[in-house]
């Protein structure tokens, strides 16, 4: 009794008696907050010589885990290609993309650097005004964030006869053998160079921690600003092109090629984890893209000529995903790489209504997908929402809400006015 008596009128040792008794809750908090809506591609193990895959029927034991090191320094870079002869389309979705970024790191840590890092063939005078920087890599942890415009030539305007002769190329690491084939075989593919970069400029990203591969046309939540993958697992979004027909097709031509299949489908656009992998990944993406190109498509096919005649089940547009999808299933099986399936978090619908969805899923990334409900891309571009003010969805917790807000806001503010909210953005995050 007199030792408790003790504890309870020592103010030091209240103090340690309370963090005795509320540790263990703490620490069940931890375990229910890093839970993410990701299923993880299962564990592969050899046994005899031979690779098996453990089995998978418990779905609850390969759930992904996130987690806040909020004490860490974490560099980010988000990846996209800018087709700068295309810039009257592409910059609105360039504009609402900055401003969900400078909006995210409102709950980024302190410590965290999130850069924008741009491939693009023209230095154009709106990447100027945003205040982009140009062929500039990162080279510390403490620098602020920046949005990095880098040189890259599209695959299809290259002279491969020249090709080493470009000042430009300061952290490409082209191969000219490949680039002959991707010129001669994908140059109608205009979705090439979006994963071609990840393959030929790892120089200029390598230092980062982790990194996103991304369409333009996406907003980062402010989810993102606090959550990177649980060691060191790449996270896939969600796609919507898979069939039983393709996914058949997939394990043959598999077979065909050599490769191994770990019949993981509807895997999107989005990858989020190491720079390292991300590469592997895409120099395997590219020499599935051609030899589905060759072996697999039709000229019809692949002149488009079909239309969408043939979809969902085959269909020319989406050879990017077709091609990923054999990269990333030889290679959890061939290299063992760490996968997980992130099915709520990247590549969501920006036309949930849903008010409790934020708050429910906890999305980190919006994709626009190819609709006319709100929020539409297709009806923003048109100026279908320019008699809507960005109050309007102030409130609005609904990924569509959320989306209409960024990009009116982006359509409202001038450059200026985005560079100056990118360089106070650091600022105003919190721990």
């Amino acid at each position: 009794m007199r030792t408790l008596s003790f504890i309870t009128k020592n103010p030091i040792c209240r103090i340690l008696l309370i963090i005795i008794i509320i540790q263990p809750l703490i620490l069940i908090e931890i375990a229910v907050f890093r839970l993410s809506h990701t299923q993880i591609v299962p564990c592969i193990q050899v046994v005899h010589g031979k690779t098996e895959q453990i089995n998978i029927n418990n779905k609850n034991e390969y759930l992904a885990r996130v987690y806040q090191p909020l004490s860490s320094s974490i560099l980010r870079g988000i990846i996209i290609f800018y087709p700068h002869d295309q810039e009257i389309s592409f910059l609105p979705e360039l504009l609402w993309l900055y401003r969900s970024w400078i909006e995210m790191m409102k709950t980024e840590p302190s410590l965290w650097r999130t850069d924008l890092v741009i491939y693009t063939g023209v230095f154009t005078l709106n990447l100027q005004q945003l205040g982009c920087i140009y062929n500039r890599i990162r080279t510390n942890k403490s620098e602020s964030p920046q949005c990095r415009v880098f040189y890259y030539q599209r695959v299809h305007l290259r002279d491969i006869q020249n090709i080493n002769n470009t000042d430009n190329q300061l952290y490409q690491q082209i191969d000219i053998n490949r680039s002959i084939l991707l010129k001669t075989r994908l140059k109608t593919y205009e979705y090439v160079d979006s994963i071609n970069i990840v393959a030929e400029c790892y120089p200029s990203f390598a230092m980062y921690d982790y990194i996103v591969r991304t369409d333009i046309d996406v907003f980062l939540t402010p989810y993102f600003g606090h959550f990177v993958p649980y060691n060191d697992i790449l996270l896939v979004g969600r796609g919507g092109y898979a069939t039983k027909f393709n996914t058949g097709r997939f394990r043959r031509i598999a077979r065909d090629m050599n490769w191994l299949y770990g019949n993981i489908t509807n895997i999107g656009s989005t990858w989020y984890g190491s720079p390292r992998v991300a590469q592997r990944i895409a120099n395997f993406t590219l020499e599935a893209m051609l030899y589905l190109s060759i072996n697999e498509f039709t000229q019809p096919e692949r002149e488009r000529k079909l239309g969408i005649l043939l979809w969902p089940d085959w269909h020319y547009g989406v050879l990017l995903l077709y091609g990923s999808e054999l990269a990333i299933n030889h290679l959890i099986l061939a290299e063992n790489i760490k996968l997980g399936l992130a099915n709520t978090l990247l590549d969501q619908f920006t036309t949930t209504n849903n008010p409790y969805d934020f708050e429910k899923n906890k999305p980190l990334h919006l994709h626009c997908w190819h609709t006319y409900k709100q929020f539409s891309k297709f009806l923003f571009k048109r100026g279908k929402y320019n008699d809507i003010h960005p109050r309007k969805f102030i409130n609005d917790t609904s990924a569509s809400g959320f989306a209409m807000r960024m990009a009116l806001e982006s359509r409202l503010m001038s450059s200026t006015d985005l560079k100056e909210q990118l360089m106070n953005a650091k600022n105003s995050s919190i721990l």
